[in-house]
């Protein structure tokens, strides 16, 4: 296990931060402006993907189905009340980012192909390729397993 020193945990506590309100920013502009609601949906796309149900077919992501997550799964992911959580995926569904599936939650894919999703995801891939570089500039190293994502995110 590697050891950092406190000067290497600060420079990764600060850009960690940096990266994690960079994050919230953008949701916060591409969602509306209201941060609790961006949580929501973006949990639900983090939990729909890490979830991910091999279709019948073989190619892996891009043929696999969403696996839905529930209103009470995604209070606990974000540590907020589940009533909360309720009031924000019912304005989601109505304003047609979610749809209620059998079993939970689910981004289309549609809404996905938005042009503010669209560049939502952008904005976060472009952060993330930032974290990776000053972490690497700072001296932090990220391990082998990580080592491979940074090195495509900064190409």
């Amino acid at each position: 296990m590697i050891e950092y020193d406190e000067v290497h945990q600060r420079a990764a506590i600060q850009l960690g931060s940096d990266y994690l309100l960079r994050a919230v920013g953008a949701a916060n502009r591409h969602l509306g402006g209201d941060l609790t609601r961006g949580a929501v949906f973006i949990g639900v796309i983090q939990a729909n993907i890490r979830l991910l149900a091999p279709s019948s077919e073989e190619d892996g992501m891009e043929t696999a189905c969403p696996k839905p997550v529930s209103g009470g799964a995604l209070a606990a992911m974000l540590g907020i009340p589940a009533e909360t959580v309720r009031r924000k995926v019912k304005t989601l569904i109505e304003d047609g980012y979610l749809v209620r599936v059998n079993g939970g939650l689910t981004v289309p894919a549609e809404v996905l192909a938005r042009p503010e999703i669209s560049r939502l995801v952008r904005a976060n891939y472009l952060n993330l390729r930032r974290l990776f570089r000053q972490l690497r500039r700072v001296g932090v190293d990220m391990g082998r397993e990580s080592g491979a994502l940074g090195e495509a995110l900064e190409n």
